[in-house]
């Protein structure tokens, strides 16, 4: 019996024991070490971009403000974003702040914080707080800048300026044909696009020439300026005010103003005549176009009469048969003003003659001689704007009529004909002003004759009895024109002398003001030399520097 007790007790040990060994194994987890990641920005890596470049924030742009950070820590960047925080001038500008991917140990990553201005960005300026944010605290130090704003630029399309040239009798008539120059100009900061221009034309009134009815001009920038020009002509039953409609429009449909040029019949023309146009923004100074040289306006006038001074002018500019002279008759018509207002030669001893043929220089030239046998102690001026050519094989210099021919020196007006034909009239003295030269060669570069390849050094002339003559330019030189003022570069420097003195300059002062300065702006806007003399007739003493126009 006991022995069966035993053999149970064993038997329940034995399965005590199995209970336990076959229990289920336990659980546990070792956890890994995470190493950490330094994050810093690379330095000079920081950069702000913009569409244009100027480094502001403009209205309606796109801008990025990009950087470079490095991983210097032992272990990868998880989670990581960069943050941007805005103060200051935020209305209108939007940004985001940034998801980046893993940022293995070791490598470096470029940021880009977009930024977008809208059309009600506002200016003023911007304060930026940006850095790489990292779960763990180790992301970057802040970035603190500051960027200009500007609110949206916008153009405005206007009619500056206008003018009226070509009619042959210096005020606009009914039955001949005149020349309207308009210029339009954006006076505002924003580039204007896709500019339409129509011109608008009262009964009776007919375009015969020059730009079209309807008119792309394209863009223009902040400032920039297109000069359209309309040739004309009305008829007799044309009223007599006449009001040119001047349309204009631009892509956005806002920012263009139509323009009234009002005309009458018997007004002078060639002046030009600035609108009426204010400016909305002053940011970029803009200055307004005008048809006319600032020798053009604020002309000095004079009370005294000269009335002892007789003048002939000629401005050959339109020739039939060689290439045109640019800007003399509008040279000729503001000497013509000048004489009258500022030397206060009377009107009537004036005599104008824009495109004159052979015969009419001629004809003037005698009713010169005729005036100095009826008038004692009187005094010429003789002025001319237009091409010179020279004889190739005597070299002997020759003006050239409107109705002369280039290759042809039989055509034109011998200079030394005309110094002897001034010089031997009994006149107290005689000015000469020659905005010419005499090598073959264009105001505008380039040669008369287009089969002669070189300029010639042609024979100035000499000046005979009392005369003192004034040449545009020297040898095989070219008479250049000055396209900024819109005159010979020789007759602009002539009438800013004038303009500046009131015409109370002596002869010796006035030649060495015109010889300096077109010298050097000759060189500075054409690369060229023109090197303008005084050139005295032999008989006179050094008197003659002491002369005075007025």
């Amino acid at each position: 019996m006991k022995q069966i007790h035993l053999l149970l007790l064993l038997l329940l040990c034995s399965n005590l024991f199995a209970q336990v060994n076959e229990s289920a194994p336990m659980d546990f987890f070792i956890k890994k070490e995470e190493l950490p990641p330094m994050l810093n920005i690379v330095p000079n890596s920081v950069q702000f971009i913009d569409a244009n470049n100027n480094n502001v924030i403009d209205a309606n742009e796109v801008c990025k403000f990009r950087f470079t950070i490095t991983n210097d820590g032992r272990g990868d960047g998880h989670g990581c974003v960069a943050r941007v925080n805005m103060t200051g001038s935020t209305k209108g500008v939007q940004t985001r702040d940034v998801n980046l991917p893993k940022l293995a140990q070791g490598e470096k990553y470029t940021v880009e914080i977009p930024i977008l201005a809208t059309a009600y960005t506002e200016t003023g300026e911007l304060a930026l707080d940006v850095y790489v944010d990292e779960p763990n605290g180790f992301g970057t130090e802040h970035i603190k800048s500051t960027i200009g704003t500007h609110k949206l630029n916008t153009p405005f399309i206007n009619v500056v300026s206008y003018k009226v040239v070509g009619a042959s009798a210096g005020t606009l008539e009914r039955r001949k044909p005149f020349n309207l120059q308009v210029v339009v100009q954006n006076t505002d900061q924003g580039t204007a696009e896709n500019i339409q221009v129509g011109i608008s034309i009262p009964a009776n009134v007919t375009r015969i020439g020059g730009a079209t009815e309807n008119v792309n001009i394209g863009s223009l920038k902040a400032g920039e300026s297109q000069m359209l020009e309309y040739e004309l002509i009305a008829n007799q039953e044309a009223l007599e005010k006449l009001n040119i409609q001047i349309a204009l429009s631009e892509k956005q449909g806002k920012y263009a103003e139509n323009a009234t040029i009002p005309l009458e019949f018997g007004q002078h023309i060639g002046s030009s005549i600035a609108m009426n146009v204010q400016r909305k923004d002053q940011d970029v100074k803009i200055e307004r176009v005008s048809l006319t040289s600032e020798v053009d306006e604020n002309i000095p006038e004079t009370n005294i009469k000269n009335s002892n001074t007789f003048a002939v002018i000629i401005a050959n500019e339109n020739y039939q048969s060689v290439a045109s002279v640019p800007y003399a008759i509008n040279d000729g018509k503001m000497f013509q003003e000048y004489c009258v207002k500022t030397l206060g030669i009377p009107e009537k001893q004036v005599k104008y003659l824009p495109n004159a043929t052979g015969n009419q220089i001629k004809a003037q030239v005698k009713w010169l001689q005729e005036i100095c046998k009826a008038f004692e102690d009187a005094q010429i001026i003789f002025y001319y704007a237009g091409h010179g050519i020279p004889d190739e094989s005597s070299r002997t210099a020759y003006l050239l009529p409107v109705d002369g021919l280039g290759t042809d020196v039989t055509t034109g007006y011998k200079l030394d004909d005309l110094y002897a034909a001034l010089g031997n009239i009994p006149a107290n003295n005689v000015t000469v002003f020659m905005d010419a030269c005499f090598s073959g060669s264009k105001r505008e570069q380039g040669m008369l004759a287009s089969a002669r390849g070189v300029a010639i050094k042609a024979r100035s002339g000499m000046p005979q009895g009392n005369m003192v003559v004034f040449s545009a330019a020297q040898g095989d030189e070219t008479a250049y024109p000055n396209n900024e003022e819109r005159h010979g570069m020789f007759t602009y420097f002539l009438l800013k002398k004038l303009q500046d003195t009131k015409g109370d300059v002596t002869l010796q002062e006035l030649g060495d003001y015109i010889t300096k300065n077109v010298s050097q702006q000759s060189i500075l806007l054409n690369g060229k030399s023109q090197t303008p003399c005084v050139t005295p007739s032999a008989s006179l003493d050094a008197s003659w520097r002491e002369w005075k126009l007025k």
